[in-house]
């Protein structure tokens, strides 16, 4: 007997090949093995629109929708939502489910609530179940594809990136701009250099952030379903730092800002929506990735967020001068800052640092003047942590301590090579005052 994964991979070589009917056969025979597995049914429906049976096919991606919205699957709801959308009208219904559980007037939504993974293919299963015969293939595949008979739902459900920030009557424009698109694998989603004009997110799939340097590639990270990525070209239009490059075939769905802003213009809410957006994905980002928060478990670091003040900066104001008492420590949640350091009577520029990044905890941690000035090149919102408060929970939680001392020794050893070389800059994000 052939396993599951066996099969699924032959169905999946024969769509991309074009044969449609020998693919819809052996989807048929995973679904009854493995109903669970969502994906097989999205893969039905694409052979069924080869063979031109279109109305089946939409009946089947209206169903998934509607199963992955009650299920707290949204990014996949809404990618069977949009593949529809291309095939005909008459899914109001599915656009209502999806405000009524989503939408910022839901009551359904727990916001503590991870978005699920949808269930992998049980691939070590043996395929026992024949195929339906020819002449019953279409009306057996399309049947099984739709069926959802021994489904159970949560009464709760998590938040939809972007879309649980919005209300019903944003979310039906917002859908409407939002572009599914399906990236082969090999396939760049971004390309490193080229402008930000895009928030990505992945309603299945996986997708490879990676790094030029020196001519050669380096990963950075690795997204996979339900992940949001390049979100910075939200807040501005700089070159990307990164490819993202797809590493199976991936669905994502994509908006564009200047789609948005157009919207925006239209919708009284979604100019603050977006804001909020924003926000919680460098809050996301800023708890991940901060050594600050390494040592602690998710609910501390939400905890330990909380003692910080958010605090809006324009550009060119000057936040810390060299020199003088250190007021604070300070998260970037969304702007840019320049550090620099007088040698004499010349100004060296010392590093820029962005989101994500923090300064101020040297003169804190050593108790002495600052030894650099930071000034905003692109205002944004920051967090700001008081002398007298950073003390207390130094005192409090002795882990930020241990963990902001390796990180100013690193720092100030970086800024020693820099002077030292006369000017030349240190890589970014390295020194932080």
């Amino acid at each position: 007997m052939p396993t599951l994964l066996e099969t699924y991979r032959e169905a999946e070589t024969e769509l991309l090949q074009g044969r449609h009917e020998s693919a819809l056969a052996k989807l048929t025979q995973v679904i009854r093995t493995d109903p669970a597995h969502l994906w097989s049914r999205f893969l039905a429906a694409r052979a069924l629109e080869g063979l031109k049976e279109y109305n089946r096919a939409f009946e089947i991606y209206k169903a998934i929708a509607e199963h992955c919205l009650r299920a707290g699957y949204p990014l996949l709801g809404l990618d069977a939502t949009k593949r529809a959308a291309r095939l005909q009208t008459g899914f109001e219904s599915t656009l209502r489910l999806l405000a009524d559980m989503y939408g910022l007037e839901s009551d359904r939504i727990e916001q503590e609530l991870e978005l699920p993974v949808p269930p992998d293919l049980r691939g070590d299963l043996e395929v026992s179940a024949p195929p339906p015969a020819a002449d019953k293939l279409v009306s057996t595949a399309s049947s099984l594809a739709r069926s959802f008979e021994n489904a159970r739902y949560p009464r709760s459900v998590p938040a939809a990136p972007f879309f649980s920030l919005l209300s019903a009557e944003a979310i039906y424009p917002i859908l409407e701009l939002m572009e599914l698109r399906t990236f082969p694998a090999g396939q760049e989603v971004v390309r490193e250099g080229d402008p930000g004009t895009s928030v990505f997110l992945l309603a299945f799939g996986e997708v490879e952030a990676r790094e030029s340097r020196g001519g050669e590639s380096r990963a950075l990270a690795r997204f996979s379903t339900n992940s949001v990525f390049g979100e910075m070209a939200l807040i501005t239009d700089a070159p990307r730092v990164a490819s993202a490059v797809a590493l199976r075939e991936s669905d994502v769905l994509e908006l564009r800002r200047e789609d948005i802003e157009a919207a925006a213009s239209d919708i009284d809410d979604l100019t603050l929506a977006l804001a909020r957006f924003v926000r919680q994905r460098f809050l996301h980002f800023l708890l991940a990735t901060n050594p600050m928060f390494a040592p602690f478990p998710r609910e501390k670091k939400r905890a330990l967020l909380e003692m910080f003040t958010s605090i809006g900066i324009p550009t060119d104001e000057v936040i810390i001068r060299e020199g003088t008492p250190g007021p604070g420590l300070y998260m970037i949640l969304g702007g840019e800052v320049e550090v620099t350091k007088f040698e004499g009577s010349s100004r060296i520029q010392l590093a820029t640092l962005r989101e994500g990044s923090v300064f101020g905890e040297i003169s804190l941690i050593h108790d002495t003047p600052t030894t650099a000035t930071v000034r905003a090149v692109r205002g944004g919102e920051f967090l700001f942590l008081s002398r007298s408060d950073f003390l207390q929970l130094a005192r409090q939680e002795p882990q930020i301590l241990e963990s902001l001392k390796s990180l100013s020794a690193e720092r100030l050893e970086a800024q020693r090579k820099a002077m030292s070389r006369a000017a030349t800059p240190a890589p970014e994000a390295t020194i932080l005052f």
